[in-house]
């Protein structure tokens, strides 16, 4: 099922979903999530065994298209292999999200066409805020990629966005919008089903979705930041914007940034002045961020 989705048309013959796919297709038919589109003139040889499609004919005689085959003569095939069956994301996404606690419990909000959608916000076990959750097929391919990208811009994230992608983990883009966080559909879908695995999310979530070996790498709300192995959690809003700041800035390639524009970015008032009075209390923020002459970034 994955695979279809990630097909430009979302879509796939019947011959192939019969011949390939014949265990699943037809719960997938009855529920309603592939759905006919239209016909095709050709298939999957059903005694040849090749993967190349065959062009098909109709033959009178037979009332029925199909095609010679050298091995085993005319072969017919059943009107049901002619469809080509396309996804009802409608369907999906609804099957996809019902374990969830969203509000407002409705259909998806398509942000950009066919790609693109807004299921609501969640309730994740362990977070006491809802979470903004989106639905992404095809990331993978840089021009949707880009129109993620500006519909992220168009709907800043309220803190933190979860974007459930169909795209494999090891396909997505690690240069991630601020305030949002990826996660592959299939690392935390029920494998007996395709439905999201609350607890599976919530974990992910908290754990951070980096893809790669950085050794600094942060959760996409802020809350935490681990570096060299080593977790450190940020439970207030503002604590959790400089992080965000020094991260991006670190990430960038251009880690120092003038500390007033940080602190005032972070909404702390005038009287703050220095990341020792925004993080009064604790002293642990130092083992990776460096502050002195007006100037503050993170360090390995």
């Amino acid at each position: 099922m994955l695979s279809v989705i990630e097909t430009p048309d979302a879509a796939i013959s019947g011959s192939v979903l019969d011949g390939y796919y014949g265990r699943v297709a037809p719960a997938l038919k009855e529920a309603g999530i592939l759905q006919p589109k239209d016909h095709s003139r050709a298939a999957v040889s059903l005694v040849d065994h090749e993967d190349e499609p065959v062009n098909l004919v109709w033959l009178p005689e037979h009332r029925a298209y199909g095609y010679f085959s050298p091995t085993a003569g005319w072969v017919s095939v059943p009107g049901d292999q002619l469809a080509t069956f396309r996804v009802n994301f409608r369907k999906l996404i609804g099957q996809l999200v019902e374990r969830l606690d969203l509000s407002p419990r409705s259909d998806a909000v398509e942000l950009v066409p066919d790609l693109l959608w807004e299921v609501g916000d969640a309730r994740l076990p362990g977070r006491s805020k809802r979470t903004s959750v989106w639905i992404g097929r095809r990331l993978s391919d840089w021009a949707t990629w880009k129109r993620f990208i500006d519909a992220a811009r168009m709907r800043p994230a309220p803190g933190l966005r979860i974007v459930l992608s169909f795209t494999p983990g090891n396909r997505l883009p690690t240069d991630v919008h601020l305030g949002h966080t990826v996660i592959a559909v299939r690392d935390v879908a029920d494998h007996n089903g395709l439905a999201i695995v609350p607890e599976l999310l919530a974990a992910r979530v908290a754990a951070g979705t980096q893809m790669n070996d950085d050794l600094i790498t942060m959760a996409a709300d802020g809350a935490s930041v681990t570096v060299r192995g080593a977790r450190y959690a940020f439970s207030g809003s503002k604590q959790r914007a400089i992080i965000r700041q020094l991260y991006d800035a670190w990430k960038a390639g251009n880690p120092e940034l003038l500390t007033a524009e940080v602190l005032e970015s972070a909404g702390y008032s005038t009287s703050v002045n220095t990341l020792a009075k925004a993080f009064s209390g604790r002293t642990d923020w130092r083992d990776f961020i460096s502050e002195e002459h007006g100037r503050c970034w993170m360090f390995l």
